[in-house]
C-alpha cells in the first residue's frame, strides 16, 4: 500500500524538480563567499620554501576595518612557541597584518604581511621581518582555522 504513495512522491519531485540532494551552484558560491567575508577566527601561517616558521592566532573585528588578536610562533619544528600580537586592517579583500613579538634566528623582529583573501584556500604573500640591523623574507599562506 506505501509502494504506490512513494512512487507518486517521487513523481511529483521529478515533475517539479523541487527534490535536490545536492547544491545548487548559487548555493555553492553563497557559502564560499560567506566563509571569506570575515576574516575573524583561528588562523595558520605557514612559510614556504627554507624558512620553518609557523604562526598560530586568533583573529577579531574591530572598528571600522582593524583587525587585532594574539597567538603564538615557531621558527622550526621542536622549538618553543612565542607569544605574538597581531594588529592590522581588513578592507574586503585586502588584509594586511602587522605581528609583535617575534624572535627569528635569535633577532627581535616585527612582522608584515599583506594579501588578498578571496579564496578559502587563504592569503599568500611575503612576510617581511624587520628589527634593528636586521631583515628577511618569504612566502607564507595563511589560512583559517
Amino acid at each position: 500500500m506505501r509502494v504506490p504513495v512513494l512512487a507518486a512522491a517521487l513523481c511529483l519531485c521529478a515533475g517539479i524538480g523541487a527534490c535536490s540532494f545536492w547544491p545548487t551552484e548559487q548555493e555553492i558560491t553563497d557559502e564560499l563567499e560567506q566563509q571569506i567575508r570575515s576574516v575573524e577566527g583561528g588562523w595558520t601561517g605557514t612559510a614556504s620554501g627554507g624558512s620553518q616558521l609557523t604562526l598560530d592566532f586568533q583573529l577579531q573585528a574591530g572598528a571600522g576595518d582593524a583587525v587585532s588578536g594574539s597567538g603564538t610562533m615557531r621558527e622550526q619544528p621542536g622549538a618553543a612557541t612565542l607569544p605574538i600580537t597581531v594588529t592590522g586592517t581588513f578592507d574586503r579583500p585586502a588584509l594586511s597584518l602587522t605581528f609583535s613579538g617575534m624572535t627569528y634566528q635569535g633577532h627581535a623582529v616585527q612582522g608584515t604581511i599583506s594579501g588578498s583573501y578571496t579564496t578559502v584556500g587563504g592569503v599568500l604573500g611575503t612576510l617581511l621581518l624587520t628589527g634593528a640591523g636586521y631583515s628577511t623574507s618569504f612566502q607564507v599562506l595563511l589560512q583559517e582555522k
